[in-house]
């Protein structure tokens, strides 16, 4: 019947991947948010929010 048996992985985001928790960064000065998005390997202006 062609039913999917298998273990689904959702695709992760770069931002997922990094370990960074949205919800933290929303509280954080927007310079000190931007140096740990960098840190992170991110580049800012993709992900400051």
């Amino acid at each position: 019947m062609g039913e999917f048996t298998g273990v689904m992985q959702e695709e992760r985001t770069e931002f997922e991947l990094s370990g960074l928790c949205a919800e933290e960064l929303g509280f954080m000065r927007i310079e000190e948010r931007r140096a740990v998005i960098e840190a992170a390997g991110l580049n800012p202006d993709e992900y400051d929010f």
